[in-house]
């Protein structure tokens, strides 16, 4: 979800300056970028900061973005002159999501209670492409409380098979037909 309207406004023009050569090169950026912040507290207090300068932030996002492409130092000369410095980790997410949703593709977690194998995990990416008509990454997430069973999210939606959630839901049946 985009949460801020100047972030989308930015990464929406970021991405149509590309070429069709360097969209993929500046999606990795992007994915570096929020990796980073969502790491490291301190990186998202330091941009935050109204105590510091734009120009000590610049310079300190190019060291940390060093292999980072020419047009993404573009965008950080940018935010520097028009005081938004600060929104650099919110454009890189909005230019993730609004890449995402031009070459379709989307991200799906399946959460089980062990490590599933590769010819489960490939049943279940090509039966969420049918269903959806998107390029499937699939991201297998642990959970050892949901018993047995799985948990697919697919962007908002949320399929429950766990055999946690089937134990809550007989539970709430033997609880209803023991009031009646």
């Amino acid at each position: 979800m985009i949460y801020n309207r100047a972030a989308y406004r930015y990464a929406k023009a970021t991405l149509a300056s590309c070429d069709k050569n360097e969209v993929t090169k500046i999606f990795t950026d992007m994915q570096t970028v929020c990796k980073a912040f969502e790491d490291s507290n301190e990186l998202k207090l330091f941009v935050d900061s109204k105590v510091i300068k734009d120009s000590d932030k610049l310079s300190t996002l190019k060291e940390v973005f060093q292999k980072s492409s020419k047009k993404v130092f573009d965008l950080m000369e940018l935010l520097m002159k028009n005081r938004r410095i600060d929104l650099f980790d919110d454009i890189a997410k909005s230019f993730i999501i609004i890449y995402n949703k031009m070459y379709k593709n989307q991200d799906v977690i399946i959460t089980s209670s062990s490590v599933l194998n590769s010819s489960t995990i490939k049943k279940i990416e090509s039966k969420v492409k049918e269903l959806t008509s998107k390029n499937i990454k699939l991201i297998n997430k642990v959970d050892s409380s949901i018993v047995g069973g799985f948990v697919l999210r697919i962007g908002d939606l949320q399929y429950d098979a766990s055999f946690k959630n089937q134990l809550n839901k007989l539970k709430q049946d033997f609880i209803n037909i023991s009031i009646q």
